[in-house]
């Protein structure tokens, strides 16, 4: 059966949901390599005895998530831990009605925190229950983990924003575009309120500092030198350009408002109103003595 094609099992067993066909197929595959002679130990994991069956993805995992609308669609589709790996977006959006792409996000950092666990339930029982009263191992929280610690900041009237949200521990710990910013839209905190805001961005960056291996980003934009213009060094009269710079009163390396530099060379001709007017009557202007001026204003 392991070597049938969708439509083999579709025409011969009468399966035409494509789920179904792939539950069944990995559920082949696993018993084929759980019953070879050559099949290393590593691969008995828990999948095999049932103990992430689809009722438990629709029951509590689901919900864990903060995704518990999507129960109905995932039991009717018998998916069980096995098949999430597998689950495409074409999956989601069509058989399981996930159309939302930040619940399809949430699902997938579900999955992730579930692999690094190696889909051992007992395991991740314990690290919740360990982390149920403690701001630690924030990559196992529920949703309704989370909820508590809105909670716990005073933002308590924002909380229940969260329900159905697919705000968890893992999508926290593991999205690094999951800021304080996106935690104040999840709950709905208007921007006119800056002091909510700013509790939750000062308890957030603590919670990743505190519970997770990201660390918050700055939010003080310094201004680095390289915005300043560069000057090329330059022989002007016997001194370099960038020591003329140098030389401000204020010591900081920029160029005063009133500085100008002349060169050596000739200086244009000053048109003054008489030369103007002896250009009119076509009669040429008495020269003037060219002097150079060398002038360091600083």
């Amino acid at each position: 059966m392991s070597a049938l094609s969708d439509q083999e099992i579709q025409r011969e067993i009468g399966i035409s949901n494509p789920l179904h066909r792939l539950k069944l197929r990995l559920a082949i595959q696993e018993m084929v390599s759980l019953t070879s002679p050559s099949a290393p130990s590593t691969s008995r994991t828990t999948l095999a005895y049932g103990d992430m069956n689809h009722e438990w993805i629709g029951n509590e995992w689901l919900p864990s998530l903060g995704l518990p609308q999507y129960r109905s669609t995932f039991m009717e589709c018998l998916v069980d831990a096995r098949m999430l790996d597998h689950l495409t977006k074409k999956d989601l959006r069509g058989q399981l009605k996930m159309v939302d792409s930040f619940h399809r996000t949430s699902l997938q950092y579900g999955i992730q925190c579930l692999k690094r666990l190696n889909y051992d339930r007992k395991e991740l029982e314990r690290q919740r229950e360990d982390s149920n009263n403690e701001v630690k191992d924030v990559l196992v929280w529920t949703n309704e983990r989370v909820i508590r610690w809105v909670q716990s900041i005073g933002l308590r009237e924002y909380a229940s924003n969260l329900i159905e949200s697919g705000v968890h521990g893992a999508l926290i710990a593991l999205d690094d575009s999951f800021d304080h910013n996106s935690m104040a839209l999840a709950l709905q905190i208007p921007t006119t309120n800056q002091q909510a805001r700013q509790v939750l961005e000062r308890e957030f960056n603590s919670l990743l500092a505190l519970g997770t291996d990201r660390r918050p980003l700055e939010g003080d934009f310094k201004r680095q030198p390289s915005w300043r213009r560069r000057l090329r060094p330059k022989e002007v009269g016997g001194m370099k350009e960038r020591e003329a710079v140098m030389a401000g009163a204020d010591g900081t390396g920029t160029l005063p408002s009133n500085f100008r530099i002349r060169g050596p060379g000739p200086q244009p001709m000053s048109t003054s109103p008489g030369s103007r007017r002896h250009q009119r009557d076509g009669s040429s202007p008495s020269p003037q003595p060219m002097t150079n001026v060398r002038t360091y204003s600083c």
